[in-house]
């Protein structure tokens, strides 16, 4: 049985401090710990101390903007050694829900101008993916086959127009009668974006959630989204240029997060009221409860949550967490010609393992090919996606959200008012089955 001792804590999330230690010491691992209330770190820190008293656990300290607020979880760490003993000891203290791994997530970003992507990239087989034929022939510019000459005709212009994707969607009709976003809280959870971008008039806070001391984007995914959502370059137009822009940094340069870095960021979202949250990643893990249980929470606070499918296309069944969610807008790609991209992640939703709700996913799809947005510093380029995708209806959804009055939101504006604007106004495209294109083809004057 491990020695009784108080813990003592580490420092983490802003330093590398936490890592160090992990290599240093590769026989402990971090867990989350969750309670089923809200409290100050400390008060939780100390009720671990007063009823765990064994060697094997440190507790760690999570230096982040959310460490002002009350959470509902706290993260230590735990020698392997010990593990099970210990893990069985925090279950059956009183105030503690319940602990799971602290899990790391890897994001690939595609690659721009990728014309191969998903099951084959690149001219190699992704592991595990089965050979599946393309669901459409793609070009270098737009696919032609067995098209009359007027519908040839349409996607020439859909393709010259396509720098400014919001004028495709009828944006500028709302811009004239003064609908551009203005006070919507808009939550990016990205690799942040860099303070006084050209292309950005109303960037509010930018916070960091990694273990990288910076706030800036140096990848260029961060600010491709917010650019796609609100720009104001006019060679790359966001949808909602005047909304209020929260760039959360939850991704490190390496493409890597942590389920309690998103927690943190999530509980921190929930306490300064965002609006609409757009998430551009999604991973096959819907059993990380953690993860999936705040994003419910989220929804339940009245955020708008906005998330990718996912890019593993064309094979069914490849839907990515949260966007599979009920409660979350999920979104595909298809291209200038509306068809649904290749790469884009096809239903039935595994969230049939183990709750089986009988959901049809994504909710609907928008143009992820070849899109406009703007770079880290300056200038603007083109990246495919259903990352990219996915900003196009946050965009639309803070158009939407600014329609409303103020003091008519409260008892109107919610998830599913949100939603259900979007599906019934989408625009049904012929040829994709329901599990490919959802409701339709995002159609913003008529949400």
């Amino acid at each position: 049985m491990p020695e009784s001792v108080e813990s003592e804590p580490f420092i983490a999330s802003g330093s590398d401090d936490w890592q160090d230690q992990q290599k240093q010491q590769s026989d402990s691992r971090s867990y989350i710990v969750r309670f089923y209330h809200y409290k100050e770190a400390e008060a939780h820190w100390n009720y671990l101390q007063d009823n765990l008293k064994f060697k094997g656990w440190q507790w760690i300290e999570r230096k982040n903007p959310a460490a002002r607020f009350p959470t509902d979880f706290g993260l230590v760490a735990i020698d392997e050694s010990v593990k099970e003993l210990l893990l069985e000891k925090f279950i059956e203290l009183n105030l503690v829900k319940d602990v799971s791994l602290d899990l790391s997530y890897q994001r690939i970003v595609l690659e721009e101008k990728s014309e191969k992507i998903g099951a084959f990239a690149n001219g190699k087989k992704r592991p595990g993916k089965m050979f599946t034929a393309m669901s459409f022939s793609e070009d270098q510019n737009y696919a032609v086959a067995n098209t009359s000459k007027l519908k040839i005709s349409w996607n020439r212009h859909l393709l010259m127009q396509k720098s400014q994707i919001t004028s495709l969607l009828g944006a500028h009709e709302l811009w004239s009668k003064g609908i551009t976003g203005a006070k919507v809280k808009m939550a990016i959870f990205d690799i942040g974006i860099r303070a006084g971008h050209l292309h950005f008039r109303n960037i509010k806070e930018r916070t960091n959630w990694t273990n990288e001391d910076t706030l800036n984007d140096n990848v260029g995914h961060g600010t491709f989204v917010a650019g796609v959502i609100a720009g104001q370059d006019e060679e790359c137009l966001g949808f909602a240029p005047d909304t209020e822009i929260y760039a959360f940094r939850v991704f490190t340069d390496a493409q890597v997060s942590y389920t309690s870095w998103f927690l943190d960021a999530f509980n921190y979202a929930i306490a300064t009221n965002m609006d609409v949250l757009n998430l551009s990643i999604g991973g096959p893990d819907y059993l990380d409860l953690p993860f999936v249980e705040k994003v419910w929470e989220l929804t339940a606070n009245n955020m708008i949550m906005v998330s990718a499918i996912g890019n593993d296309g064309p094979l069914y069944g490849t839907l990515t967490n949260p966007a599979y969610q009920s409660d979350v807008i999920g979104v595909g790609a298809i291209d200038y010609s509306d068809h649904v991209a290749s790469f884009s992640s096809r239903g039935m939703s595994t969230w049939e393992i183990p709750h089986g709700y009988g959901r049809v996913k994504p909710d609907l799809v928008a143009y992820g090919h070849e899109i406009m947005g703007s770079k880290i510093s300056t200038g603007c380029k083109r990246l495919s996606g259903t990352s990219v995708a996915s900003p196009v209806v946050a965009g639309i959804a803070c158009l939407l959200v600014s329609i409303i009055p103020e003091n008519k939101q409260k008892g109107i504006l919610n998830p599913a008012s949100i939603k259900q604007a979007l599906v019934e106004g989408a625009t049904k495209l012929s040829g994709p089955n329901l599990y490919e294109q959802g409701a339709g083809r995002v159609n913003l004057l008529e949400s």
